[in-house]
């Protein structure tokens, strides 16, 4: 399923922001198990905190004295205050030399040389985070009574203060994608409102052609539709041509009303059956001259006014109004007058019967480069024969039967010669 650009660029961006999140999560798990710095100080029992960062508490919560020795229970707990976690702990707690352990909890524990007892950590209080404790306890059988007033303690502290450098670098790249997500927002906002406008600029202008369609086709009958048709035509020439889409929104405006000029025309002549006498003939090509200048003030629409003043120029120089010739005759005049004329020969007229699909391809085939752009032809004849042109009479075909409710709408354009 193809996506349209808004959504992908959206998607895009939440997979950029995931991306950046889990970085963050990467860089803080590394950072919690970098050992950063060693953390070592005798910290007091006696209530008093000589340390602001790891300070501890003991209780003798049970003690039993006999006439030989003393045993006593003693419970433990420190605390960490730093600004990140402490891990690989151990710590040392003086006691008179000859006191034997009967027992302890919540770690391993040993007596050394020096008659000091070493508590170890388990698996499961290896570390312990910021504003978190750590609780243990043992039992110890001693000639005397005791009262241990410090303990030492050492661990690794396993975060770097603020993070790494890497985090830095996330936290700037957070607010890069901010501000550009903030701007495809604004962005996408203000397209919508542009593509409002131009929705309802399209309405207005289409309005004014279905006026001119109207006076055309009240005019002459037989060629109903026939403006919409060469539009079609001329667009998708522009298209196949690789033109922009702006160009081939006007092309198909261009071909609209190519034939403007014809409500000049008087309708005896427009519908005469017979042959047109030399005046009558010159009334009809006048009609060009009409069309450039009733659309000489359509001038936010480029090539419009030029398409319908030169559409019947021909390429070697011998056709109207002016004579030009190759390309000084306008692009957009030079492909709706390949498309008007394949109109012309595939519809019934007045005064002739449609021609069939060969006959009109060797007809525009042998007007390359006397009547028409030979590069324009190739164009038409591929439409002809991949059956495109069949398509475009099949969608106006009930607009052909006389029917006097045809009007354009924005509907009729393409989406891609609207430029959406």
């Amino acid at each position: 399923m193809k996506l349209d650009k808004t959504t992908e660029t959206m998607l895009i961006f939440l997979s950029v922001l995931a991306i950046i999140f889990t970085g963050y999560y990467v860089e803080v798990i590394c950072s919690r198990n970098t050992l950063a710095s060693e953390y070592s100080s005798y910290l007091s029992l006696t209530g008093s905190r000589l340390s602001d960062e790891v300070y501890a508490t003991m209780d003798i919560t049970e003690q039993t004295q006999t006439n030989s020795e003393v045993q006593t229970r003693y419970d433990f707990t420190i605390y960490n205050n730093t600004k990140g976690s402490l891990s690989n702990w151990i710590a040392f707690v003086e006691v008179e030399k000859g006191a034997t352990i009967l027992d302890s909890w919540n770690a391993g524990v040993s007596v050394v040389d020096n008659g000091s007892i070493m508590v170890v950590p388990e698996y499961y209080n290896l570390s312990f985070a910021q504003g978190e404790n750590v609780t243990f306890g043992f039992v110890v059988s001693s000639g005397k009574n005791m009262y241990p007033n410090r303990i030492l303690f050492k661990g690794y502290s396993s975060e770097v203060e603020g993070g790494t450098f890497f985090r830095k670098i996330i936290y700037v790249a957070l607010g890069i994608w901010a501000v550009l997500f903030i701007g495809f927002l604004v962005s996408g906002f203000n397209q919508r409102n542009y593509k409002e406008k131009q929705k309802n600029d399209v309405r207005i202008i289409l309005q004014s052609m279905n006026t001119f369609i109207s006076f055309i086709d009240a005019k002459d009958p037989y060629t109903r539709g026939h403006s919409r048709r060469v539009a079609m035509y001329a667009a998708e020439i522009a298209k196949r041509m690789h033109l922009s889409e702006d160009e081939v929104q006007n092309i198909y405006y261009a071909g609209l009303l190519h034939d403007a000029g014809k409500i000049s025309v008087p309708d005896a002549v427009l519908n005469k059956p017979g042959k047109l006498t030399d005046e009558e003939r010159k009334q009809i090509q006048d009609h060009t001259v009409a069309g450039g200048k009733m659309l000489k003030q359509l001038s936010s629409l480029r090539g419009i006014r030029e398409t319908a003043l030169y559409h019947h120029e021909r390429f070697d120089g011998t056709g109207y109004p002016e004579g030009l010739k190759g390309e000084s005759i306008p692009l957009y005049a030079r492909i709706v007058g390949v498309a008007d004329s394949y109109d012309a020969m595939s519809s019934n007229r007045v005064y002739r019967r449609h021609l069939n699909k060969d006959e009109i391809i060797e007809e525009i085939q042998e007007g390359s480069g006397t009547q028409f752009d030979p590069s324009i032809v190739t164009y038409m004849v591929d439409m002809i024969n991949d059956g495109y042109v069949n398509v475009v009479k099949m969608e106006t075909a009930e607009h052909e039967e006389g029917a006097g409710d045809f009007h354009l709408t924005e509907d009729d354009i393409p989406g891609v010669y609207m430029g959406f």
